[in-house]
This record gives structure tokens, sequence and C-alpha cells, in this order.
């Protein structure tokens, strides 16, 4: 279960994500969603928009820089567009069958 300070975090990411990107959805995976993280475990957030370019995943990685740098956390994104997470070679992959089962939704 997600720690109150993750939520805390994830809150604040989404918020900021979505200043720019109103569509975004965002969920949280892995070990910190799970209950088995560590002191040093990464916080692991799944972001899937209309469209993805490198300015755009530029911009996003520079946010979880930003916000886990604040709180003391490695924010780890993995970015897809909304073809490819629901209908691409992707949508049939372990992490995005995770990311739906056992993710948080922002």
């Amino acid at each position: 279960m997600i720690s109150g300070e993750d939520n805390r975090i994830l809150s604040e990411f989404s918020r900021r994500i979505r200043e720019r990107f109103q569509e975004a959805r965002i969920w949280a995976f892995g070990s910190r969603v799970r209950g088995n993280a560590t002191w040093d475990s990464d916080f692991d957030i799944c972001v899937v928009l209309e469209c993805v370019n490198k300015e755009t995943y530029d911009w996003i990685r520079d946010i979880a820089w930003e916000i886990g740098f604040e709180n003391e956390r490695v924010i780890t994104t993995v970015l897809f567009d909304a073809e490819e997470f629901e209908k691409g070679p992707m949508s049939g992959s372990t992490i995005v069958g995770t990311i739906l089962k056992e993710g948080v939704p922002a």
C-alpha cells in the first residue's frame, strides 16, 4: 500500500504534469505501491499522453528529477503515448499489465 508521503509526492507530480497536459493519465506502481519498498527504492510513475516527443519526454524527466530531489526520492518515469499504451505492442507487455493491475491512479 502506498504511504501517505509517497501519495503526496504522486499528487504533486501529477499536478505539475497536468498543468501542461490536462489529459495525462498517471499511475504509481512498483515496490512503493506494493508496500515492500526500502529506503532507497525508486518511485515508479507511468504517464500516458496523447502524443509523446523528445521535448515532452525531457520535460517530464526534469519534473520527476525536481520533485524527487525536493522529496529525497528517485522518481523513475515510464512514458507512453496513448496509442502505444492501449493498442500497440506494449499494450500486451508485462509492465503495462502490472500498471493496470497494481497501479495507483493519480
